[in-house]
């Protein structure tokens, strides 16, 4: 699940002026707190290099030959590589790093598979 957009609401407490919350939606959590699961707790400090592959489901419409030339090929549909990205790091933010502003360099794809998955290389440089 690619990173969505905050939402915005506005909270009227009783006797305070109304202010403006913006949160993440329950679905969005739920799938950035599946991937950190699956990540070891690290806290590294020092700067890193990162690679993450995306491996990305084919459509169940193809036929088997074409899933074959398909495998290993880049993925260019939604959802955005970029928005991918964000989803990975912001689950990794406090517990494979502190903070993903330690993050200096950066490679990413995304490709078709049989098996979906989220692959990340990280070393600390």
């Amino acid at each position: 699940m690619a990173s969505s957009r905050p939402r915005a609401r506005i909270v009227k407490a009783k006797g305070k002026p109304p202010f403006v919350q913006f949160y993440m939606n329950k679905e969005y959590m739920a799938h950035k707190d599946f991937i950190q699961r699956q990540m070891p707790k690290l806290e590294l400090e020092g700067q890193i290099k990162l690679t993450v592959l995306f491996e990305m489901p084919m459509l169940k419409s193809w036929s088997n030959p074409q899933k074959a030339r398909m495998l290993k090929a880049f993925h260019s549909k939604k959802p955005d590589i970029d928005n991918l990205l964000k989803t990975v790091l912001d689950a990794a933010n406090g517990h494979i790093w502190k903070d993903d502003g330690q993050v200096v360099e950066l490679h990413s794809a995304k490709r078709y598979s049989n098996t979906p998955k989220i692959i990340i290389k990280l070393e600390e440089i």
